[in-house]
Order: C-alpha cells, then structure tokens, then sequence
C-alpha cells in the first residue's frame, strides 16, 4: 500500500516546475537587474538625445518649451509637461497615445518622444522606441522582461510563469523547514518544559540551511547555495514572483488580492470616483446652460486646441493657465497635503485635461508609496481655479496599499537619494540570485538524475 509522502510530492513539484520556468526566469531576473537601472542606463545609450550643453543663461519656463514642441508638431497632441529640469539634461516632452475612441480626430504619431534643449529651446530630435536603435536598448529590454518581445502571448506566458514561481517560493521554504521529529517523551512530561524543548530543536535544526559550506564537494555546495540564496531572499523573491502575476495576469491577481485584502481595481475606484462627483457635474452643467455668450466660448476655445494645452491667447481669461500651472498647482499641493499632514516630496507631472477643461498634477507625499499608482494627485478647473478633485495615495483601501508595495518594490520605486540607489542595487543582487538559483536546481536535478540511473544500472545488473 503507497503512502503519500507530502515533503516527496513537494519535492517532485518543485524540482519538475522549476525546471520548466527555469530559462524564463534566466531572462527575466537579468533584464530585471538591467532594469533596476533604467533611467540611468536609458540615458547612457540615448546620450545624444538626453543631455544637453549648460549654458551661461538661465533655462527657458517649461511652458515656452511646451509651445515650441506643439507649433513644432501641430498635428499631434502634446497634454502633458514635466515639472521640473535638470541643467544637463534636455526637457522631454511625450506624445499623447491615440486611443481607439479618438483614432478618427487624431493621427498616430511616428515617434513617442521630443527632446527640447531648455535654453535655446531648439528641438534636438525625436525618438521612435519601436525601432531597433542603439539608443531604444533599455526601451526593448524593457520589454523582453514584461513580454518577451512577444506582445499579448509574452505577457500571458510570464503570467502562468510568475503563478508557477509564486507556489515554487512557498514550496521551497517548506522543503527547508527540518522534518518533524517523533516525540518519544512520557506522558507525564511537562507540557511548558516540552514547548521549549521542541521549540529550540526547531531552530536549532533549521539554522544550517540557512548557512554555506564552503570545506566540501561540488553537489553539497550547490546545495547549500541554492537553499541558502533562497532563504536570504526569499520575502522579496515572493513579492516579485506575485507582483509579476499582477502586471502579467490580473485575471488570477485580481480576484485573489480581492479576498484576501480587500482590493479593488481600477474599474471600481473609477465608478466610485464618477459616483462621487455626479452632483458636482449636474451643477457644473447647469452654470454652463446660464452663462452668457461670452462665457459659453469655451466649446470653441477647446475645438481650436483638440488636447493641447491652451496658449497664452487662448487662456487670459482662466485662472491656471499653462504659464502658472505648475507653481499654481504645487501651491495649491502642498497646502492641501499639509492640511491633511503630509509632505509633498516629488513633483511627478502635469497634463491638462481637455475634455473637462481641468490641469492635473500627480505627486508623490512622503506617506505615499511608489511613483505610479500609490501616488497622489490634484485636480483643478482651469477655469475657475477651484479644487476639483484631490487623491492621496496613502488614504487608499488596504488591499490597494499591498498593491501598491508590491509594484513599487518591483519597479525600484523605493527609498530616495542614498536609499533609493541601495534597493537599486539591491534589485540588482536579487536579479543574479535568481539566475543562480535556476543554475544551481539544474545542476542538483541533472546530479540526481545521473544517480539515479547508476543506481538503477546496478539493480539491474544484480537481478541479471
């Protein structure tokens, strides 16, 4: 009669599904550790586009760089700015992606990017990060990382692949835990005296898989690498194998982050969003059927400017225009953040809103967590100058904090200055121990094999 033998079938699962994800892995821990670089590395290849000559006269208003890159290119739509330049570096400025709603109104550009010197700001070129160009490396790593260059099946792939890592992690540390010792105690023992004992033995018996011989041969020292590397980094290896299912396959992150912590996706957070502000909208509505002739221009000013962003002639009469936006808004930022006591930290972007006629500005607060969905952001009507809106990324719902940390430890959005460049490298160590771990199962599992098959040779040799 078989026994089953959990630790075994562990084992069997965790070799077997290692082996088969294992190259994928190879990939994506090295363009991860790449990545962990991005910006830095992305201005190393791109260098003639990035940086810029300091000159002795003072950088050009953001919002002169911004008109100089839509008269450029007048037939494509340029909403959003930066909010801020460095002295070296050229200001970038990124076309609006055509949607399939505005595919009709508008004309996909043949490039993504415009570099603007910010003192003369001459236009210093454009960049198509499609193309297969020296100076789109980090772009395409980017992407051999999130899709294997392969587009919906790449990313479906290393979807199923980050599920199969997420289970391999919690199977892998239970495979390290000591196997559970009999008790051979009487009865009459001490139950306090018994809790001690077997509670030492425990760690005891797990310190050495935590620990490398360096004194022994080469299967033990494979061995003890690949345990050891996966427990030293096991926390932050399970947070990159599920986050990676979060970017790759929300159709299993989604409904699992959702009972176990409540999260809720963008499609929620919208709804509720428009739920709130119906009133808001029905009073607007009305204010714009009473309003005069003059004051009921603002239809045709928004036909003349599509999505740009509207020029100092077609904005004297609005409270934010692009010339005042980005101070405007990062007042109006500030004194909102410390009313509700935070600290605005990083000014991340402007993008004025066309179809509501409203300028918004995303940051970060030192209570926020990462640069992309965790932060914050505030909303004003470019009109009037009211507050129309205002998120924090720190008063989200706990299931969407998780969500955020989980992203934000991925991406390297961690830390700032010194700390920042730390988890960067970091990261970087992350990405290398996961290829020597790949390495190291492959090797274990090929030693395992070749003993099996001796020992079989001589069973059979025996039997003969």
């Amino acid at each position: 009669m078989m026994v089953f033998n959990p630790r075994q079938t562990c084992l069997w699962i965790h070799r077997y599904s290692g082996l088969v994800i294992a190259v994928f892995l190879i990939i994506t821990s090295i363009t991860g550790a790449l990545l962990a670089f991005y910006n830095e590395l992305d201005d190393v290849f791109n260098h003639k586009l990035a940086y810029s000559e300091v000159q002795n006269e003072a950088q050009l208003p953001i919002s002169v760089l911004h008109d100089k890159v839509i008269t450029s290119y007048p037939q494509y739509s340029f909403s959003s700015m930066p909010t801020s330049l460095e002295l070296n570096k050229s200001a970038v400025f990124v076309v609006d992606k055509v949607s399939d709603e505005t595919a009709g109104n508008q004309v996909k550009a043949p490039f993504q990017q415009v570099y603007v010197n910010t003192y003369t700001k001459q236009i210093i070129g454009t960049r198509d990060r499609e193309q297969w160009a020296w100076r789109n490396t980090m772009y395409k790593v980017f992407y051999l990382h999130r899709e294997l260059l392969l587009g919906d099946i790449g990313k479906l792939i290393l979807g199923i692949v980050g599920v199969v890592w997420t289970l391999n992690c919690l199977i892998g540390l239970y495979l390290t835990l000591p196997r559970k010792i009999k008790n051979q105690q009487p009865k009459h023992a001490k139950v306090q005296q018994l809790g001690r004992k077997k509670r030492a033995s425990f760690i005891k018996r797990w310190l050495p898989a935590w620990k490398i011989r360096t004194q022994t041969n080469t299967f033990k020292l494979n061995y003890d690498l690949h345990q050891a590397f996966g427990l030293w980094l096991w926390g932050l290896l399970l947070v990159i194998a599920w986050s990676s299912v979060s970017f790759n396959l929300p159709l299993v992150y989604e409904p699992v982050m959702k009972a176990v912590t409540g999260y809720e996706t963008s499609q929620q957070q919208t709804a509720k969003q428009q739920k709130a502000q119906q009133k808001s909208e029905q009073i607007k509505g009305n204010e714009l059927l009473s309003t005069d002739s003059k004051n009921t221009d603002t239809k045709t000013i928004k036909a003349l400017v599509g999505t740009a962003v509207l020029n100092d002639k077609q904005d004297s009469s609005y409270a934010v225009t692009k010339v005042n936006s980005i101070a405007t808004l990062t007042k109006m930022a500030k004194q909102t953040a410390a009313d509700n006591g935070v600290e605005v930290q990083q000014l991340l972007g402007m993008r004025w809103v066309a179809e509501d006629n409203q300028w918004q500005l995303r940051f970060k607060t030192d209570k926020d967590v990462g640069s992309h969905s965790g932060a914050s952001s505030l909303t004003v009507d470019a009109k009037t100058g009211a507050i129309v809106r205002v998120n924090f990324g720190y008063q989200a719902l706990l299931g969407n904090k998780v969500d955020h940390w989980l992203s934000a430890l991925h991406m390297a959005e961690i830390g700032q200055a010194f700390w920042h460049v730390l988890y960067q490298l970091l990261l970087v160590i992350v990405g290398l121990a996961v290829t020597l771990l790949c390495i190291t199962g492959t090797y274990l599992w090929l030693k395992g094999r070749q003993r099996l098959q001796k020992r079989t040779a001589k069973i059979r040799c025996v039997e003969q």
